[in-house]
């Protein structure tokens, strides 16, 4: 395993060792973890640390047996698989950018009529602002929710308002549900009437209302703990206009089951692969599905679905056969490719 070799795969999260320790899986099919140590002369933590992360991408998996070996999967369609989700995450910050720039021009253009910015400062300024918004708000709340938290990820008005006819639709990163509780909370909120959609890459956290104003962070770190206030800007419109197109990217938590399902017309299915037909699920597959397509953890998802993770193993082993998928992130992919999710 040379230590020259050419860094290509750093442009999809992938570290200049970790390449390093796939292609020499790719080039020695049925290699061990004790062959891949003495090759790479590192500690057989960080080999593993290693094939942990490109099985989690796709790029290599597991082989049964008494000495665990590993393989690569097909290069061609994992590389181009990841290099998708890339160019995903690079239109979206060009959506962004137009967003603001649209803004930006507008407000340099006409600096009387571009609305009020006010800069909160600290935890308490915040919290203040975030209740009394949600006291005003009259039609909808539109929420942007991704860590790190200045104040609890709870929101104890939220029930309250929905209740009273708000209506509330929230697009979470998928780390926003590593909090203990969170993921309880969610299901609480669910039963209340939250639309809630899931969506890796969430660009920053936000909070408007109404389409009227909105709060938003100044920085993503947390010991800044500065946000600002928005009333009456085209700034507003262009975070509406930013919501629904990730809002419409996002996965669904949870989807319903449409109803009168009926199997896909056959013309609807040219050019699929062989096998890669109508697959009947029930509300908890799809559930567990449409959890995986969002990115979620495997911890994660077993407490949502009220399982032990090797429960979750047993239960997931059938779907990703049933869908031809190597791993957790593949079977996301495909359901909602079939769109089973």
């Amino acid at each position: 395993m040379r230590d020259d070799a050419p860094a290509v795969m750093e442009v999809v999260g992938i570290t200049a060792f970790e390449e390093r320790v796939y292609r020499a899986v790719l080039a020695s099919p049925g290699i061990t973890l004790q062959e891949l140590v003495r090759r790479s002369q590192e500690s057989s933590g960080r080999v593993q640390a290693s094939l942990t992360r490109l099985r989690a991408k796709g790029l290599v998996t597991r082989l049964s047996g008494r000495s665990p070996r590993w393989t690569a999967t097909n290069p061609g369609t994992a590389l181009r698989s990841l290099a998708r989700g890339v160019l995903g995450d690079l239109n979206r910050l060009a959506d962004t950018a137009d967003a603001m720039e649209a803004a930006f021009r507008a407000i340099g253009q006409d600096p009387e009529g571009g609305g009020q910015f006010e800069v909160l400062a600290g935890p308490d300024e915040l919290a203040r602002w975030y209740v009394r918004l949600q006291q005003e708000a009259e039609e909808e709340v539109l929420i942007f929710d991704r860590p790190p938290y200045v104040l609890d990820y709870r929101n104890p008005l939220q029930g309250d308002r929905l209740r009273e006819g708000v209506r509330y639709r929230t697009v979470y990163a998928p780390e926003a549900f590593q909090h203990p509780g969170a993921l309880d909370e969610l299901e609480r909120m669910l039963s209340s009437g939250e639309e809630a959609r899931v969506l890796a890459g969430l660009p920053f956290k936000m909070v408007l209302i109404d389409r009227r104003q909105a709060i938003m962070p100044l920085h993503l770190d947390p010991p800044l703990n500065r946000s600002v206030l928005i009333r009456g800007s085209t700034m507003v419109v262009a975070l509406a206009e930013l919501f629904e197109r990730l809002w419409a990217e996002a996965v669904p938590m949870y989807p319903q089951p449409a109803s009168g399902d009926v199997a896909p017309d056959p013309a609807d299915q040219a050019g699929e692969d062989e096998g890669a037909g109508p697959v009947e699920l029930g509300q908890e597959d799809r559930r567990l599905l449409a959890l995986l397509s969002a990115g979620l953890k495997d911890d994660a998802i077993a407490r949502q679905l009220g399982l032990s993770p090797r429960s979750l193993r047993r239960r997931l082993r059938p779907l990703m056969d049933e869908l031809k998928a190597d791993t957790r992130f593949q079977a996301g992919v495909e359901a909602c490719r079939r769109g089973l999710v």
